[in-house]
């Protein structure tokens, strides 16, 4: 009961599909005001669950409709206050999410808390996966953009696959809440298929040894 396969199924398709590039963590989101309304993220942490404000590349990213990337050879000196992966990792690559040419709808981020170099050829995947999860993205953004704050969190936790006592621990919730929780995302989202969340391969790089997870 209250679980979303489909979704599960385009969360565990995309990780796949990014396991070739060199990260440690990855947030796929969509465009919610100034803000970027995450979907999906390889980490389980509410920090990784809740909207955050674009960060400058990110913007810069979204405005030229093309892939951004951070390549640092040397460790930040003066990591930010609380240690912001975006701001303090040595490697970033932001893919705008989006039909080729369009205003893009959400972003793709990933990257690598070690010393890396993304390739050219790792910037064009990332740019063709972004086209690739664009449909995905415009049939949740609606529906995920009527829940709140929490029901946001619940859908999330649900795409990971997480039982109704699991997601009860994660958001502190007692069961008979967040059952309600639960069977109320289920019903506001059933309203996309799973032709709508299907994320296909691009043609992939090859993935060099020695760097990445």
């Amino acid at each position: 009961m209250g679980q979303l396969p489909d979704l599960q199924e385009a969360r565990r398709r995309l990780g796949l599909a990014l396991d070739v590039l060199c990260h440690d963590r990855w947030v796929l989101g969509y465009l919610r005001g100034g803000s970027l309304a995450p979907i999906a993220a390889s980490d389980i942490s509410r920090r990784f669950l809740q909207s955050r404000p674009l960060m400058p590349l990110s913007r810069r990213a979204l405005f030229e409709k093309r892939p951004v990337v951070v390549n640092s050879v040397i460790e930040n000196p003066n990591p930010s206050e609380g240690y912001d992966w975006e701001l303090d990792w040595p490697a970033i690559l932001y893919a705008p999410v989006g039909e080729e040419g369009q205003r893009p709808i959400g972003l793709l981020t990933l990257g690598c808390r070690r010393d890396h170099w993304y390739t050219e050829e790792d910037v064009d995947y990332a740019g063709r996966l972004g086209v690739t999860v664009a449909p995905m993205v415009a049939a949740l953004r609606g529906p995920l953009g009527r829940l709140n704050e929490i029901e946001s969190e619940v859908a999330q936790l649900l795409s990971y696959g997480l039982s109704e006592q699991e997601i009860a621990r994660a958001i502190r919730f007692d069961g008979h809440r967040t059952r309600a929780l639960v069977d109320g995302v289920t019903r506001k989202l059933k309203v996309v298929t799973g032709a709508e969340l299907a994320v296909s391969f691009a043609d992939r790089p090859v993935r060099r040894r020695g760097i990445g997870l």
